[in-house]
């Protein structure tokens, strides 16, 4: 049983019920409860399904699904909206910093309040860290990782097999080897560029400092992926200079749909490409492999990604415990439809092949589904970066000079270091 309400829900702002009515009583006269949902996925892409199941299945609480854009205006627009009067009962977190920014600023429900529902228990250990102060403010929902899409008629050519864990010397000899005239080893976008380094030292501390609270980034791993990126796009010629990447803005997904680069450094939002044969037909199945390490040997590497699409209330609507039903729905099996667009449930209760069927529905011979499963529903360490946004945001320079041939990968180290600790000390005033 959910812990009754009686006494809940007492401010003006966020809800977009009248005043002094309950769901109890919203029942009652026959009129619906009505709530609404705040997210950055496109509703045609899965929300809209989510919400319209919903409703047909519950006609006394329905739910309307408002989308926001998970950028810095998107979320300077809904964290205006959860301040303001706009109806605002629900809504999606993507960046753990924003979170916790919203839970300090009193705009996200403590969830201990709810009795019937064992997070940890459902959502497994990653879920512990999007806990603040030891309480769970939010529901994650999705397992979203980072990892390499391989064109598998490529490394069928060159005889490599896909690789189940790997290295960034090893990946850096699978570039060299697949590239040609008309095709890159890899793409990756710039936010690649930290994940094996961030990987690296997620272990010791989420935010990626060092015992004594000083920054963990100038260290032989982070030059040792800076000094294998370097020698990708200047050496071995396999990655697409950053200069050239910069100006000619390519479509990192089309490329690989239609085999300008033999390997892709991306997550599973290129599923909405991969699968869209219609418009982007392909005759190579795909395959996947994890991140690389910087080291294959490393034993204390943790997978950049996590658990996310945390779902939070807003503590001023009038209907938590409303909102807190839908929220359990949505993740056990509700969200099902999101799984087209390649959203991983992360509850132990979802339907797992009900979720693979549906992410390759139609195009299943495309995929080389072994690797796919082995990577998106295995059990790979999951971690949550809790760098402050400011820093990582900064720290892009760092990678822009670096791959720009104006500083040495030790001296990018350092100056990554340096900017992460000017902002510890900013913080810690």
């Amino acid at each position: 049983m959910a812990v009754p309400l009686a006494l809940a829900g007492c401010g003006a702002k966020g809800g977009n019920q009248t005043e002094g009515t309950s769901p109890e009583a919203s029942t009652a006269s026959s009129d619906p409860i009505k709530l609404t949902l705040w997210g950055a996925v496109p509703s045609e892409n899965g929300p809209q399904e989510v919400v319209d199941n919903w409703n047909k299945q519950n006609p006394d609480i329905q739910v309307e699904y408002v989308r926001f854009v998970n950028d810095d205006a998107g979320n300077l627009k809904l964290d205006t909206a959860l301040i303001s009067s706009q109806p605002v009962d629900m809504y999606v977190n993507y960046d753990f910093s924003l979170y916790e920014k919203r839970i300090k600023a009193g705009n996200a429900l403590d969830l201990s309040k709810f009795s019937d529902y064992n997070v940890d228990d459902k959502m497994g250990e990653g879920a512990a860290l999007w806990k603040v102060d030891d309480k769970y403010y939010g529901l994650p929902t999705q397992k979203g990782l980072s990892f390499v899409w391989l064109n598998k008629d490529m490394l069928d050519a060159k005889g490599l097999p896909i690789p189940t864990e790997w290295g960034l010397d090893e990946f850096r000899d699978y570039a060299a080897q697949l590239k040609s005239d008309k095709v890159w080893g890899l793409a990756q976008s710039d936010y690649y560029f930290n994940v094996p380094i961030n990987g690296s030292l997620q272990k010791q501390s989420l935010q990626l400092t060092k015992a004594d609270g000083t920054s963990a980034f100038d260290n032989p791993l982070t030059v040792k992926t800076l000094q294998v990126y370097f020698d990708m796009m200047f050496t071995d010629k396999s990655l697409m200079p950053h200069t050239e990447q910069i100006t000619s803005k390519p479509a990192l997904d089309q490329m690989f749909v239609k085999g300008e680069t033999a390997m892709l450094f991306s997550t599973n939002q290129i599923f909405r490409t991969t699968n869209n044969v219609q418009e982007f037909p392909r005759t190579f199945k795909v395959a996947a492999a994890p991140a690389p390490k910087v080291n294959k040997d490393q034993s204390d590497y943790i997978n950049a990604g996590g658990l996310g699409d945390v779902i939070s209330i807003n503590p001023s609507t009038k209907h938590q415990e409303a909102a807190w039903k839908f929220i359990q729905w949505y993740a056990d099996g509700g969200m099902l439809p999101m799984a087209a667009g390649g959203r991983v449930p992360s509850s132990k209760d979802f339907p797992v092949d009900e979720a693979v069927a549906l992410m390759f529905k139609g195009v299943e011979d495309t995929y080389d589904l072994d690797s796919i499963k082995r990577v998106m529903f295995g059990d790979l360490p999951l971690g949550l970066s809790r760098l402050d946004r400011k820093t990582g945001t900064e720290q892009q320079a760092v990678y822009d000079k670096a791959f720009t041939q104006k500083l040495t990968p030790e001296e990018a180290a350092k100056e990554l270091a340096r900017i992460h600790n000017d902002n510890l000390k900013a913080l810690s005033k």
